[in-house]
């Protein structure tokens, strides 16, 4: 039997702006909505973070077939920064789609719905739990010690370098380190929320050599890890824009 395809797709977004995929903690509900709405797809994603971007959602949508794409928020708080970033990461895709893009619709936002106190009230007059003093410890002896690695690389997931390819960097990041047998003692990768220079997306920085990489695409990783994180050249052709400043000399 043919997998049934939709041409209605619904994405619904984490609540932060470099959260993890909600999927896990709006599962239920998505259930429930499937139930109601035979005709329409849903997925979850990120505007920033870690996973499936508002961008890789949309292309994987419009890769099924979709003509119809509603955008919804699971900010259940009014946040009209977030609001904004929506607006200009789907702008973004859209022009990049061209004229092969669906229609892509924004749904209201859940914070601005007359149930929001209705939530609200059920919950603090619903079954509690008790808070415990046996949770695990903010700190552990795991957690004493500095990693002892050569090289920490920021792949930047803010906003604009999650809907311009940073999840794809990533990605291959991790694969062609794998690939060399690196692991955290050799090169450290964290993904981080906004870095500012937006404009250079994707964002990558290199410390101790504070070396910062503009443009950085899944296609450069291959040479970036070679000759840089493995030979220890940096690559000037695709260092990102300093702003010149004066150096401070900041009081004790």
């Amino acid at each position: 039997m043919n997998p049934i395809q939709h041409n209605r797709w619904v994405i619904v977004t984490a609540p932060t702006d470099r959260g993890d995929d909600p999927r896990d903690q709006v599962r239920a509900a998505l259930r429930v909505l499937e139930g109601r709405h035979p005709d329409t797809a849903f997925l979850t994603a990120v505007l920033g973070g870690s996973g499936t971007s508002v961008t890789g959602a949309l292309d994987e949508a419009t890769a099924s077939g979709a003509t119809e794409i509603v955008v919804v928020s699971a900010q259940t708080v009014l946040d009209r920064k977030m609001d904004a970033w929506f607006r200009r990461v789907i702008g973004h895709w859209l022009r990049e789609r061209g004229t092969d893009a669906p229609d892509v619709r924004l749904a209201p936002p859940l914070s601005d719905t007359a149930d929001y106190a209705e939530l609200l009230d059920a919950a603090i007059t619903a079954p509690t739990t008790p808070a415990r003093t046996t949770t695990a410890p903010l700190t552990s002896p795991a957690w004493d010690e500095v990693p002892g690695f050569a090289r920490h690389v920021l792949v930047c997931r803010g906003p604009r370098c999650s809907a311009r390819g940073g999840p794809e960097t990533a990605g291959a990041l991790d694969n062609a380190l794998e690939a060399r047998g690196l692991g955290d003692d050799d090169v450290l990768v964290t993904q981080t929320g906004c870095m500012f220079p937006c404009s250079q997306a994707p964002v990558v920085a290199v410390y101790p050599d504070d070396t910062w990489y503009a443009g950085l695409h899944a296609d450069r990783i291959e040479r970036f890890v070679d000759e840089h994180l493995v030979a220890g050249r940096p690559i000037d052709e695709w260092a990102g824009a300093r702003r010149a400043h004066e150096s401070a000399t900041l009081e004790p």
